[in-house]
């Protein structure tokens, strides 16, 4: 048997899901079915790629090797693929823009497709700054939302440009709303207070917000307990929300909060950032940035609002 991409992509699968039976589920298939096909799949690795126990699968010595390799071609597969489907619509009216996870990216969607000569928009989304820039760089993006925090200034590639949306925007605290803190009548709650918390957050990136942070909590007299990293801000915000920990965001997250939590902003303002909209200066949309910039402004300012209007504390910002 000759070794396929759905074949990598189950290696993949089962080792996330850490047993047979969870993988068949989640690829709605029966689990004598996927086990079947994963042990021809090993047969024609040559080996065994998971031990199997009672509590699930564990990747062999092999297996780790398979699945790491098996990760990134199906990454640089679905970049090619990704690429295809971009340069193609490059050749219509449309636009690519891409942002960090909590950027208001559907705002920015929406005010483009009410722009006379754009028929579609198509929206990437990526934690790494790094990564949005070399897709600006190779064409992949027309537009990036991007975050920059003080002494991790970007460096844009030959052929991007960029302006200030906001030139800063406070880290804000969330909370349970049964938190003691919350019952605490203050607009702003002093970093210090919050030593003895769990804290939640998306794993470390290239930003340089999780050394700002820890160096802020160290000022402040106490190493942080980060105990739980998602790259999904839902599951974040359920960890919040049944009382596990606490975690910073962004002012403008407030798509992400219920009324089962508050939020404040950090005394002194420790941890802020600025936000930016680059564009390939070889882009076919590059003579939009300044109605691209105004877009991104007014998406922010719209979330910012809907934000205050959950009768939260103001908080100190600068927009460009």
């Amino acid at each position: 048997m000759n070794v396929e991409l759905r074949h990598l992509r189950v290696v993949v699968l089962v080792a996330e899901a850490g047993s047979v039976g969870r993988a068949a589920r989640w690829l709605k298939v029966s689990q004598p079915s996927l086990t079947a096909q994963l042990k021809r799949i090993e047969a024609a690795f040559g080996g065994e790629l998971f031990e199997r126990s009672r509590t699930g699968v564990t990747p062999t010595a092999l297996g780790r090797y398979a699945v790491d390799r098996a990760r990134a071609i199906l990454v640089d597969v679905d970049h090619l693929a990704a690429t295809v489907s971009a340069m193609t619509a490059s050749e219509s009216s449309a636009v690519r823009l891409g942002g960090f996870p909590t950027a208001p990216m559907s705002g920015i969607a929406h005010r483009l497709r009410d722009h006379g000569q754009i028929e579609q928009v198509s929206i990437e989304v990526e934690w790494s700054t790094s990564v949005l820039l070399q897709q600006l760089e190779s064409g992949r993006l027309d537009f990036a939302l991007l975050r920059e925090f003080p002494g991790f200034e970007l460096r844009l590639p030959t052929g991007v440009e960029s302006c200030t949306v906001v030139e800063s925007e406070s880290a804000y605290v969330v909370m349970s709303a049964d938190h003691p803190a919350a019952a605490i009548g203050h607009a702003e709650i002093d970093l210090a207070t919050l030593s003895g918390e769990e804290w939640i957050g998306e794993p470390p990136d290239d930003s340089g917000f999780h050394v700002l942070f820890r160096a802020a909590c160290e000022q402040a007299g106490f190493q942080p307990k980060v105990e739980h990293h998602s790259v999904d801000t839902s599951v974040l915000m359920g960890f919040v929300t049944s009382g596990q920990g606490v975690a910073l965001i962004s002012p403008t997250s407030y798509r992400l909060l219920s009324r089962d939590v508050i939020t404040r902003p950090l005394t002194g303002d420790p941890i802020h950032r600025r936000l930016l909209l680059a564009w390939s200066t070889d882009s076919p949309r590059a003579q939009m940035a300044p109605d691209v910039l105004a877009m991104a402004t007014a998406a922010y300012d719209e979330a910012l609002a809907e934000h205050a209007r959950r009768d939260q504390p103001h908080h100190h910002m600068h927009v460009a």
